[in-house]
């Protein structure tokens, strides 16, 4: 299983309206798909989280040169082979973005050379996954009360195709958050919500709204600080009983140990297609046990991330567990997203709020590259 040819694909698809978050607005969606190919034809799809161009430039010319001619099936050895090579300036960042998407393309070849699923191969069961709805993104063409009921519509959508877990974005400014999370609580008085500001407060507004949401009963409280405020962020879970979840932006064992030693989440949130791949996230799961915190992988991009993510959940340990145990539920994205809605020929499929598996080996999800090739950036576009 000798590796023959890496490509990576750099990928950009404008969208219709800009859709906005604590930090900034989008006015399009930028992802990278990496696709590994070996001697005797078999192909595995890899997803990476983190600026497009910068990853496929790593990936061009630093990581495929060292894994041309190595055994795809090798893959621990293969990941230690990759962070050695650059160990002085790989430990985070976009080598490891590049790395971690690598990762998941190997393990999708491992699960078809072997005929088995990637599920199976992590010792993971075939029950479908409950998803949660991700969505409720801020508007920049209508004033606040008009967006907060625009937002609520857009959330009775998501319960009515099944959904009965949202996610909605907070950090625009604490009145309209404050105002924003109580009428969410008001109109879908028994439903799960989770609250994501994307590191936008200080502690004091990070603890104020911890104490609103936990009053309402949100089930958890998404990056309420900056991603390296480990201190701030152990203070704030130790003032409220929300949960407080975190991760997406950090990487590798030795930075989910340092938020481990900490004591700063109830919730460790990797993104697989950025934490270090499937590889580097069975050493993260392992840390959270150790620590009792629960994980819920981040997901976010297309459905390679999302067929990874849905996979890793299937095996993930109880904590502590008990007989009428709590579901995991993974991230689905509801906004717009032509390259997501329009490359997969196969995938898992969504019915009523769950992700139902296939039965194809490997990660389940198959490429129309010449639809996929419409959407490559060209060198002089700008993305992120």
């Amino acid at each position: 299983m000798k590796i023959a040819d890496i490509q990576c694909f750099p990928l950009r698809s404008d969208l219709n309206r800009a859709i906005g978050f604590s930090q900034w607005y989008y006015t399009a969606k930028n992802n990278c798909l990496i696709k590994i190919t070996c001697e005797d034809g078999t192909i595995g799809w890899g997803e990476c989280y983190g600026p497009s161009m910068a990853i496929a430039s790593s990936v061009e010319h630093h990581f495929k040169p060292l894994l041309i001619g190595k055994n795809a099936l090798q893959n621990e050895h293969l990941w230690s082979h990759l962070w050695r090579a650059y160990h002085d300036f790989n430990r985070s960042g976009i080598f490891m973005a590049a790395i971690s998407g690598l990762d998941i393309a190997l393990w999708d070849i491992k699960g078809k050379a072997l005929q088995v699923p990637v599920r199976t191969l992590l010792g993971g069961s075939d029950d479908p996954i409950p998803c949660y709805a991700t969505g409720m993104y801020f508007r920049n063409d209508k004033d606040e009360p008009e967006m907060l009921e625009e937002l609520l519509n857009e959330a009775t959508g998501y319960l009515k195709q099944g959904y009965d877990f949202l996610k909605v974005k907070i950090g625009k400014n604490i009145e309209f958050d404050r105002e924003l999370v109580s009428q969410f609580r008001e109109r879908f008085p028994g439903t799960k919500i989770a609250a994501d500001s994307n590191h936008a407060y200080n502690f004091k507004e990070a603890l104020d709204m911890a104490q609103l949401l936990e009053s309402l009963e949100y089930r958890w409280f998404e990056e309420p600080l900056a991603p390296d405020n480990y201190a701030d962020m152990a203070r704030l879970r130790q003032s409220t009983t929300v949960p407080i979840a975190a991760g997406e932006c950090e990487q590798t064992r030795f930075g989910f140990e340092r938020l481990a030693r900490a004591g700063s989440l109830d919730i460790y949130q990797p993104d697989i297609a950025y934490c270090g791949g499937l590889s580097e996230f069975q050493k993260i799961i392992a840390i959270a046990s150790a620590a009792h915190a629960d994980v819920v992988p981040h997901c976010w991009g297309l459905k390679v991330n999302q067929a990874v993510a849905a996979s890793a959940i299937s095996m993930l340990p109880d904590n502590p567990g008990r007989f009428e145990g709590r579901s995991v539920y993974l991230e689905m994205d509801q906004t717009e997203h032509p390259v997501r809605d329009s490359i997969f020929t196969r995938a898992h499929s969504i019915k009523d709020g769950m992700l139902h598996f296939n039965d194809s080996t490997g990660l389940g999800v198959e490429v129309d590259e010449s639809t996929l090739l419409g959407y490559v950036v060209k060198v002089n576009q700008n993305a992120q």
